[in-house]
């Protein structure tokens, strides 16, 4: 049986790493067999500092201060910086120019496209067979084994910002194609038009670099 919680050594100490797929009293209890049994190991004083990653999963305020308060129960062991894979709800706020944005939080199913004017934070589920689709960007911050459509029909400045390992077919603008996993990158993808008018495919830290105006607030960056 899969752990879901993993232990990896880094440059800077360790980092614990919550598998996506695992449910979070599933983490809980795992990762507090893991804690006990580096307790147990560790024969100095040394203190001990993790790097938590919960990859694509999103903790509740309410899951994060549960693992803290569990890691704070040893002494020796606190948490160096909390990373993620998706974005934050404010993170992606901010990235977005225009006055309308829509928050979905819905399952879509297998044959339903569900249609949206303006930007989106995906919250939701889309099945496989399920189609996103919007007229601005997209955002996703939920599971989605469906397609993604931004920028529809012709709106070739959208992006789309998501995890592709799931993801079967993305479009942007006029643009539409299957995912290739060779093609993408690990972690949140930003899909969009190239200056060649091709889908490319950047880490999530390019945003700003490949379209800047989703950056642009009130005159002023942020």
């Amino acid at each position: 049986m899969q752990q879901s919680v993993v232990l990896k050594a880094s440059n800077d100490g360790y980092e614990l790493i919550l598998r996506q797929e695992a449910s979070f009293d599933d983490i809980m209890v795992d990762l507090k067999v893991l804690l006990d049994r580096l307790q147990a190991d560790n024969t100095t004083d040394k203190q001990i500092s993790f790097d938590l990653d919960t990859a694509n999963r999103l903790l509740t305020a309410e899951q994060n201060q549960k693992v803290t308060q569990l890691i704070q129960r040893y002494p020796l062991f606190s948490i160096h910086k909390l990373t993620a894979d998706v974005i934050l709800t404010a993170d992606a706020l901010a990235m977005i120019e225009r006055d309308t944005v829509h928050l979905v939080n819905q399952i879509i199913r297998n044959g339903q496209v569900v249609e949206i004017t303006g930007d989106v934070l995906f919250f939701g589920k889309i099945h496989e067979g399920g189609v996103l689709r919007a007229t601005g960007s997209i955002f996703v911050m939920g599971e989605v084994n469906g397609a993604l459509e931004a920028g529809y029909p012709d709106h070739n400045d959208a992006v789309i910002v998501s995890p592709l390992a799931t993801v079967p077919r993305v479009r942007v603008g006029e643009l539409l194609e299957l995912v290739d996993l060779e093609k993408v990158v690990d972690g949140t993808n930003v899909v969009y038009i190239n200056d060649i008018q091709a889908l490319d495919y950047q880490p999530l830290q390019q945003l700003k670099r490949v379209r800047p105006k989703l950056f642009t607030r009130n005159g002023g960056r942020v």
